[in-house]
């Protein structure tokens, strides 16, 4: 029964994953506040190179992560890869920021607006390809007015307290 489980889960992600094809450069245009994913599927024993074009307005911080799906089959490497980096260069002089290996994380406090890419790199080596995903999760700069209220809601709990002790 296992091996019928098995058997099935791995055709229906073979049948998911064909569908899947990303073209080497894909453009993720201005990424906002929250999390943004990118991925793909690569065929087996293939080496790639995929970048992913993005833009930022203002950020608090960034953070970036990768992840592979890993799916074996008995002894059999259905999806994986022999070696997964990835690394982030801005666009504005192509120098690099950061790098990682597979499933690495790495994240920046103060990334300044502008134009960005991630360069993902590596080789499948599952019987199917491999599979890898990405997010970008982006946090947003609070503004000056979210700021006023947050201080004027704590001097009203601050006088509300007052108060309370006062009438005491």
């Amino acid at each position: 029964m296992n091996i019928l489980k098995n058997l099935l889960v791995s055709v229906a992600l073979l049948v998911a994953a064909s569908g899947a094809n990303a073209a080497d450069v894909v453009d993720l245009g201005e990424l906002n506040a929250g999390i943004n994913t990118y991925g793909t599927t690569v065929a087996a024993n293939t080496e790639f190179n995929h970048t992913f074009n993005f833009s930022l307005a203002d950020v608090s911080s960034v953070n970036f992560s990768l992840d592979k799906l890993v799916l074996n089959n008995g002894s059999t490497s259905v999806y994986n890869f022999t070696s997964l980096t990835y690394s982030l260069f801005s666009s504005s002089d192509n120098s690099q920021l950061a790098f990682a290996t597979s499933n690495g994380e790495f994240s920046f406090a103060a990334l300044a607006a502008g134009n960005y890419y991630i360069d993902v790199a590596g080789k499948s080596s599952g019987v199917a390809g491999g599979i890898y995903s990405g997010s970008i999760n982006v946090a947003a700069v609070p503004e000056p007015s979210s700021v006023a209220m947050l201080m004027i809601g704590f001097a009203a709990l601050g006088a509300v307290a007052r108060r309370r002790r006062n009438k005491l």
